[in-house]
């Protein structure tokens, strides 16, 4: 794992790519790729896992849950106040585990991202659903390495 406070190790073409392709690289961590083999994937995860790239992960959580219940402009998507609403300890608690020290994986740090830029996704889910749980179960258990979580292994709502 890379730390964050590392020196770069990387060349300027990896970093330069870890920028330049960040969708392609993000979805190849989240898919799995193992980062030994490229270095723009090095490159990537290093990036993801710098302090300030954990810090605006953080803000972003944020902000989120701050959107709640208040009007915003006009064009912009606006998040599920029902969905967020529900979540919100658990993305405090995730916000508090990217300003923390811990170590985190890129994969999660990727999915995390993906997750906060998807403007079709589990922030704008239909009420009464769980794709917002099931994703930041998701991503804790990669944030910590774990291989991932099964959705039909979380529990189900019970609908009646």
């Amino acid at each position: 794992m890379l730390r964050y406070d590392a020196p770069s190790p990387y060349d300027r073409r990896a970093r330069l790519a870890a920028r330049v392709r960040a969708g392609s690289l993000d979805r190849a961590l989240i898919a799995g790729a193992d980062i030994a083999c490229s270095a723009p994937l090095q490159a990537r995860a290093g990036l993801l896992s710098s302090r300030p790239a954990r810090l605006a992960l953080a803000d972003a959580l944020e902000r989120r849950i701050s959107e709640v219940g208040r009007p915003g402009p006009r064009m912009r998507m606006r998040v599920r106040p029902e969905t967020v609403g529900g979540a919100a300890p658990a993305l405090r608690e995730l916000a508090a585990l990217l300003r923390g020290r811990r170590p985190l994986y890129a994969r999660g740090l990727a999915m995390l991202g993906e997750l906060l830029s998807d403007g079709t996704g589990a922030f704008y889910a239909r009420p009464g659903g769980t794709a917002l749980e099931h994703a930041l179960v998701e991503i804790r258990a990669a944030l910590a390495g774990e291989a991932g979580v099964a959705v039909a292994d979380l529990p189900q709502p019970v609908h009646g």
